[in-house]
């Protein structure tokens, strides 16, 4: 699905307000204050990815339908450190880590036509929920990829954009 520039942004600008309306005193929404179906409106771009273990791993427990069609796979049900590709694998990981650490939201947004000239813009937002009220249980992250021509035989994976660090990160407050 081809999506203008202000689309993405706008999307995660309405599905960051439905987060912070629900946040409790220690900055953290708990999950269960969530009713699954408010999160329709964005579920082809979600992805619900679970925080385990000591160190800390991230599981993907559900993949939205337009994320599934960006990656080119559905990993649901694996560790992220086992699909991502290097660099890529660095990158990400360490965006998951900030956001299970810090127990804040996060954005990203990145351009690039560097992969065979196909223009490309990945906005991602990244939003911590919380079993307990205290650790991050989960992140919930929202994915809007455009590309100039999204059905192109040779589309590239949101991984291949990536892999060049080009990614910027910024307040989701600005959206």
């Amino acid at each position: 699905m081809y999506l203008s520039p202000q689309a993405p942004r706008e999307k995660l600008r309405s599905l960051f307000a439905l987060w912070s309306s629900r946040l409790n005193g220690n900055g953290l929404a708990l999950r269960s204050s969530f009713n699954p179906e408010e999160f329709k409106p964005w579920m082809g771009n979600l992805a619900i990815v679970g925080v385990e273990g000591d160190p800390r791993r991230f599981r993907l427990r559900l993949i939205g339908t337009e994320v599934v069609y960006y990656d080119g796979a559905d990993f649901t049900g694996r560790f992220l450190d086992e699909v991502l590709n290097p660099p890529i694998d660095r990158i990400v990981l360490a965006q998951y880590e900030d956001c299970a650490a810090t127990a804040k939201p996060m954005a990203f947004k990145y351009r690039s036509n560097a992969f065979r000239r196909i223009e490309a813009g990945i906005d991602k937002l990244f939003l911590p929920f919380s079993r307990d009220g205290s650790t991050v249980s989960h992140i919930f992250v929202c994915l809007y990829a455009t590309f100039a021509d999204p059905h192109a035989a040779d589309r590239p994976t949101i991984q291949r954009y990536e892999a060049d660090g080009g990614t910027l990160a910024f307040d989701p407050g600005e959206l």
